[in-house]
């Protein structure tokens, strides 16, 4: 008897055990996907299949838990290990363990009523109203022949008078085939000269823009990437009468496909800009070990060094090379043989290269030098190599060809650098975003209105329309929305003729607009 009593309590800590061990949507798995899935796999983003719900999730739950357990997905090139940067999508174990586990548990749903909400994500800009908006003049067709595209678009921005520009934010018209793309800024009408000869909108050009700008690395986007916005009193010069070059990577598509995008940019209100940013580059020319040529059927390691004349600090930093790159190590030296890590790449992918911001400025001193290590694979065994049988490679601007470039944000160092941090939650203190309830339109209103709303932090809010006595008689929305801009449709057909106030109420207070129901 006692033995069977002892079997039954360890019966029941097992139970209890596996109770608590037990994962679901609904309990553990939902909140994950949401932060880091759902962001490029929801309508309109880059992911190929939306994650917007149980049902989209559990229908890709295995391909979701190998992608996440092989650090595919999310995609993250650089090591956070050798050091931090800004806007990391990585996953924790724990997280990858808990999708892991959800899925060999049959990814169940558990309780619906305790399922998290997918977050309302924003839409338009970013950061809320931009000063000034400057897109694609027309839509460009891109053909449906699997192939890639690099084009350049000119697009004027008609300025008077020089500008400075606080925040930079690139919104992909067709997230399913804008793969990355590179700005540039051209005052010497080269860009109109070469667009005009071309045909069509644009004009084909791999890697730069075919001729040397007047800044040939202004702002970069990738999928996923966060706004630009610098900090304290740094910023990005806008010439008067500039133009924007864009030099749009359009991923292969079985199926021809438009796109127009457009540039958001953000002025400096408050004249607070004094320090521009400054961009240098680690290139062929720089190498130790050169000339730049990886032979048929070998592997090497190119290491180049820059040294810095003046004390720095950087903000951002940029590596880039072809299909047969395996890896980059980037660091800096000190004069005193302080080594300071900027950015380590073990496995290199050419289809998600990026531009990355450090969380704090480095300072370096004058006689530091920075060094860059890439390695290519220029062997049969290597998947990604163009070539069959291997070829020589050296540098061109083909795909086909190599490149070895490490590009560096900078602004000469002033004292107390080291001490400005920024972070994508930093960026309504940067850009002094302020809550906003948008006009209400169209109004005068019949049946349907749009109520647009600008948050500068994630929060729960509440959205309704009330009497002039205050009384609530139209529920618009309430739930959790992230910063940024949102619109919401209203149903105002069932309110009588007369005038109401409709309320933005958020954890900072409540803003109102005046409704006219017709």
């Amino acid at each position: 008897m006692k033995f069977l009593f002892s079997a039954f309590l360890l019966l029941l800590v097992a139970i209890g055990a596996s109770a608590q061990t037990s994962v679901t949507w609904s309990g553990q798995a939902a909140s994950i996907v949401y932060q880091h899935c759902t962001p490029c796999h929801r309508p309109g983003e880059i992911g190929p299949m939306p994650f917007t719900n149980y049902q989209e999730a559990s229908a890709y739950a295995s391909m979701i838990s190998f992608t996440v357990q092989s650090g595919y997905m999310p995609p993250w090139q650089p090591d956070h290990n050798y050091s931090p940067l800004l806007g990391q999508r990585v996953m924790s174990q724990q997280e990858i363990q808990t999708i892991q586990d959800w899925v060999q548990q049959g990814a169940l749903r558990g309780d619906p009523a305790t399922e998290p909400s997918m977050p309302n994500y924003p839409i338009g800009s970013q950061l809320g109203q931009p000063d000034t908006v400057i897109s694609m003049a027309q839509a460009y067709l891109h053909q449906g022949n699997n192939q890639d595209l690099y084009r350049v678009f000119v697009l004027p921005t008609n300025l008077n008078v020089a500008k400075k520009i606080k925040a930079i934010e690139f919104r992909a018209g067709n997230k399913s085939i804008v793969h990355h793309a590179i700005l540039g800024i051209d005052v010497t009408g080269q860009g109109r000269q070469r667009d005009s000869l071309a045909p069509g909108y644009g004009y084909t050009q791999f890697f730069g823009f075919g001729f040397t700008p007047t800044e040939d690395n202004w702002y970069g986007w990738a999928p996923g990437a966060a706004a630009k916005y610098f900090p304290a009193n740094i910023g990005k010069n806008l010439p008067a009468g500039a133009d924007i070059l864009v030099q749009m990577h359009y991923a292969p598509t079985s199926v021809a496909q438009t796109d127009s995008s457009s540039i958001n940019l953000f002025y400096d209100r408050d004249n607070q800009v004094t320090r521009l940013e400054q961009i240098t580059a680690i290139s062929p020319m720089d190498l130790m070990n050169g000339p730049f040529v990886i032979p048929a059927n070998t592997v090497r390691t190119f290491k180049g060094r820059m040294r810095v004349s003046t004390d720095v600090s950087l903000l951002s930093i940029f590596p880039h090379m072809h299909l047969i790159g395996k890896n980059w190590k980037v660091y800096a030296v000190k004069p005193g043989n302080d080594t300071v890590n900027l950015i380590s790449i073990p496995e290199w992918d050419f289809n998600w290269q990026g531009f990355y911001y450090f969380p704090r400025l480095i300072k370096l001193p004058a006689n530091s030098w920075i060094y860059a290590e890439a390695t290519f694979d220029n062997r049969a065994s290597n998947p990604n190599n163009p070539n069959t049988p291997p070829q020589p490679m050296s540098w061109g601007e083909n795909t086909t060809d190599e490149m070895y470039l490490c590009y560096f944000g900078f602004v000469p160092y002033q004292a107390g650098d080291e001490n400005i941090a920024l972070s994508q939650d930093d960026a309504q203190n940067v850009l002094k975003i302020s809550n906003k309830l948008y006009p209400i339109f169209p109004n005068p209103a019949a049946n349907r209105v749009n109520i647009g709303f600008q948050l500068n932090h994630a929060g729960n809010i509440q959205l309704q329309v009330t009497d002039l006595q205050g009384k609530v008689v139209g529920q618009v929305h309430a739930g959790h929305y992230e910063p940024g801009q949102h619109i919401l449709p209203f149903d105002c057909s069932s309110l009588s003729s007369g005038q109401y106030l409709v309320q933005l109420v958020t954890n900072q207070g409540s803003i109102t607009q005046k409704l006219i129901k017709q």
